[in-house]
């Protein structure tokens, strides 16, 4: 496991409109902001040899981690789609219509643990 998946749940959550659609460009800033804030802190970012323990990642580089892992597995299963011509992200719209404030507060909570226990697990190596 790795911190992609939970990070993007929680971008998704923050960044989506209305209908669940979303500018991956703001996706990016998300995760770029989360890594960042972990390193300000004194954090660990994420595993050594990952794209966000560099200082001098791009946005495309970001992107393209972005679209590559955790974002992949959310489309297999047909949870999201990108819209490349419009650089858009877009949850199921019928899945997005259906998740009550109190349903996103828990994913965040589901979220944020996960992120708690891969932390641990990275700092006890």
């Amino acid at each position: 496991m790795d911190s992609h998946k939970p990070v993007l749940m929680l971008a998704v959550l923050a960044c989506g409109d209305g209908k669940g659609s979303m500018k991956l460009s703001d996706l990016v800033q998300f995760f770029r902001s989360f890594y960042a804030d972990r390193c300000s802190r004194g954090l660990i970012v994420e595993k050594p040899n990952s794209l966000y323990c560099r200082e001098d990642m791009t946005d495309k580089e970001i992107e393209r981690n972005i679209l590559a892992n955790p974002f992949k597995r959310f489309e297999d299963m047909q949870m999201m789609r990108h819209t490349k011509t419009l650089s858009i992200v877009e949850v199921d719209n019928s899945l997005w219509k259906r998740l009550t404030e109190e349903e996103k507060a828990e994913i965040r909570g589901i979220c944020e643990e996960k992120l708690e226990g891969y932390y641990r697990r990275l700092e006890a190596k």
